[in-house]
């Protein structure tokens, strides 16, 4: 299995923060404290004195065992990858940590309702949640082995039967998971779907807008043509509307004057004994031995001497 970027740096994470709290932290008691470390980091209820803004990041890396890690990395792995792939990988991370924050907050708002008791939370399960929304967004067809489940399911109706699942557990299980914060990851997730979508629409449709009007017959705007200027839509609008200054009089330098009058004299100069040389052949040898090209330059002065 080939692990993207943001999935694999989430996973070192993951496994440094656990092997501080579960292996490296109690040997090292804090005023004589071995669990100071999950103390720090995990996410305390708003008003305990523990509480720290931070928190709401750090909780998302800690677990509350070997099997808690296993089973949130293993997900990772399975849907991230697929998920970053299809959304780059600074979206994913922006995505994955909004997703764990936001699932926090559905969690302590649901504390504050009333509904479930306020506790301590730890794990990357809302992230996890959320980036399992995404999955099952970009890719609802695809099918998973799902144990003890002996055939296939889609991804779609995976994640439905999950909503479903915490929706329910949320307001009639009393068994310690934080089933709200699973539904807040999915949740902020599919809010997070939902903006992309919009934004991501907008922007093709100006592009749409863009390339029909740059093919609409303006000579200087169409695309990859020796005519592209580069210009945006909104400086080709402005050229349109705006007058354009000329100026009242044109002003050249004196030796920009001399030198084309030398040019000219030079010219004419040459055009003059050309004419004389062919007039001296007429009155030697008579108009029919003159060449094609001398009958053409006789011709053309006439031309220019009746202007």
């Amino acid at each position: 299995m080939r692990i993207t970027p943001a999935v694999k740096i989430i996973l070192i994470v993951n496994i440094v923060f656990f092997a501080l709290s579960e292996l490296i932290c109690p040997m090292f008691p804090l005023g004589g404290y071995t669990d100071w470390f999950t103390a720090f980091n995990a996410l305390h209820p708003i008003g305990s004195s523990n509480f720290a803004i931070y928190q709401y990041v750090t909780y998302m890396f800690m677990h509350g065992g070997w099997m808690h890690l296993f089973f949130n990395m293993w997900s990772l792995m399975i849907f991230g990858n697929s998920v970053e792939m299809q959304v780059g990988t600074k979206r994913f991370v922006y995505y994955y940590l909004i997703c764990g924050i936001g699932s926090a907050l559905v969690n302590q708002f649901m504390s504050f309702l009333g509904i479930i008791p306020q506790n301590i939370l730890v794990g990357a399960s809302g992230a996890i949640y959320g980036v399992m929304a995404a999955a099952a967004y970009y890719f609802p067809n695809a099918k998973l082995f799902i144990i003890p489940i002996p055939f296939p399911i889609k991804l779609k109706w995976l994640v439905a039967f999950y909503t479903a699942f915490e929706m329910y557990n949320g307001f009639m299980s009393v068994d310690g998971v934080a089933h709200f914060a699973h539904l807040g990851g999915i949740f902020v997730g599919a809010v997070i779907l939902i903006i992309w979508k919009h934004m991501d629409n907008a922007t093709s449709g100006r592009r749409r807008w863009n390339s029909s009007y740059s093919s609409s017959g303006s000579s200087y705007s169409r695309t990859g043509s020796s005519y592209d200027t580069g210009e945006t839509l909104v400086d080709r609008l402005k050229k349109i509307f705006k007058k354009e200054r000329k100026p009242k009089m044109t002003v050249h330098s004196v030796r920009e004057t001399n030198y084309q009058d030398h040019e000219y004299n030079s010219k004419k100069k040459a055009r003059d004994e050309e004419i004389d040389r062919i007039l001296d052949k007429i009155r030697q040898s008579g108009y029919q031995n003159l060449s094609d090209e001398e009958k053409r330059t006789l011709f053309d002065a006439s031309k220019s001497m009746q202007k």
